[in-house]
């Protein structure tokens, strides 16, 4: 008798056991999944289509709820980092950058153009203000940061920087007629990470046809100015 109820008794013990191991191992797995996804991930959020007018593209912009953990810090609170533009037609879906990017806004063409106005060079580019690096020295990517002015085309390609190095963007606005973007930009004085950005604006245009960079007052013309104003106080 006690060989029979043995037995059986230690076989129920083992499979008890064993199902405790295996529910105790896959709730340690669980744990730990979650665990590196809280850190290491953040929820992206996909945001509804923009039509991108006479053309076949459409925008998706993402944006990241939370903030980073790691060292070099993102703090997002759903601000866009990125766009995905998706062909109709082909199907396509690029990225707009592979780069650490805060889109602060952007713009598709001339917004100032009426819905009557035959369309311009400055119609074919999407203008965006966007940071990009840390440049005060805190190691995190902030709206606090230098804003940067970029554009790409309608369907998202040549996406280039057009503020140039050491200088963070005050405002800009197109002269359609020209095709130029007005650029009033303000200079980092000692080009370090903790940046000491002078407050008077330096103004520059860009050429959309031909992709160069002006500063309308050069050293030469400052140099005649002040020598003028001296005569002139």
């Amino acid at each position: 008798m006690k060989k029979n109820v043995s037995i059986p008794l230690l076989a129920l013990f083992l499979i008890i056991a064993s199902a405790c191991t295996e529910d105790q191992k896959t709730i340690s797995t669980i744990k730990e999944s979650v665990g590196a996804t809280s850190t290491s991930q953040q929820e992206v959020q996909y945001g509804s289509a923009i039509i991108v007018k006479n053309t076949d593209v459409l925008i998706y912009p993402l944006s990241l709820s939370g903030k980073d953990e790691d060292s070099y810090e993102r703090e997002v609170k759903s601000n866009q980092w990125n766009f995905i533009f998706y062909n109709v037609i082909s199907g396509t879906r690029d990225f707009l950058t592979r780069e650490k990017v805060i889109i602060n806004s952007f713009q598709i063409g001339d917004s100032e153009q009426g819905a009557g106005n035959q369309p311009t060079l400055s119609d074919q580019f999407i203008y965006y203000d966007i940071n990009d690096a840390d440049t005060d020295g805190d190691r995190k990517l902030t709206r606090k940061d230098a804003h940067k002015l970029y554009l790409s085309t309608l369907a998202g390609k040549s996406f280039i920087r057009i503020t140039p190095k050491n200088y963070k963007l005050k405002s800009w606005k197109l002269d359609t007629k020209h095709d130029l973007i007005l650029l009033d930009l303000i200079k980092d004085l000692n080009g370090d990470k903790k940046s000491d950005y002078q407050q008077e604006a330096e103004y520059f245009t860009y050429n959309l046809k031909t992709g160069v960079l002006n500063a309308v007052f050069d050293q030469k013309l400052k140099d005649e100015i002040k020598n003028l104003a001296k005569k002139v106080l």
